[in-house]
C-alpha cells in the first residue's frame, strides 16, 4: 500500500506541473504492459487517459511500420541478390549450350565424313590402300575421347 501512495504522489506532483507536460516520456509509454499503463492511468481524467493511449497506440504504429520498412528493404536486398545470381546462372548455362551445340555441329560433321567414306567404299569396292590411319583418327578425335570420359 505504501508503494501505492508513493505512485498517487508522484502523478500528482507530475499532474500539478501543467497540463502540457508529459506523464510519460515516449520511451517509457511504450514500455509499459498494459497493466503498468492502466495503473499509471488511474486518477486521471477520461479525456487525458484517451489522449496517452492514443499517444501509445500512434507511437507504437511508427516503431511496427519502422521495421515493416526495414524487413522489406532486407527482402529487397535478398530478391536482388537472388536475381544477379540467377542471372549468371542463366548466362552459365547459355555458355555451356553455345559449347555444347558448337561440338555436336563438329560431331555431325565428322559422322558425315565418316558416312560418306562408307559409301565410296561400298559403292566402289575397299580400296587397295585404305587410309585407316586417317579412319582412326576421325573416330579419336579429342571431341570424342572427351565424350567418352
Amino acid at each position: 500500500m505504501a508503494a501505492d501512495g508513493l505512485a498517487s504522489k508522484a502523478l500528482k506532483v507530475k499532474r500539478e506541473l501543467g497540463e502540457n507536460t508529459p506523464l510519460l516520456s515516449d520511451e517509457e509509454l511504450m514500455g509499459l504492459s498494459v497493466r503498468e499503463l492502466n495503473h499509471h492511468l488511474r486518477g486521471l481524467s477520461k479525456e487525458e487517459v484517451a489522449r496517452l493511449k492514443q499517444r501509445r497506440r500512434t507511437l507504437k504504429n511508427r516503431g511496427y511500420a519502422a521495421s515493416c520498412r526495414v524487413k522489406r528493404v532486407c527482402q529487397k536486398e535478398e530478391l536482388q541478390k537472388q536475381k544477379m545470381e540467377l542471372e549468371w546462372e542463366v548466362d552459365k548455362l547459355a555458355r555451356e549450350n553455345a559449347a555444347m551445340r558448337l561440338e555436336l555441329d563438329t560431331l555431325r560433321g565428322k559422322y558425315e565424313a565418316l558416312q560418306g567414306f562408307a559409301r565410296t567404299v561400298a559403292a566402289h569396292g575397299p580400296p587397295a590402300k585404305v587410309a585407316t590411319a586417317s579412319v582412326i583418327t576421325i573416330v579419336k578425335s579429342s571431341a570424342n575421347q572427351a565424350a567418352y570420359s
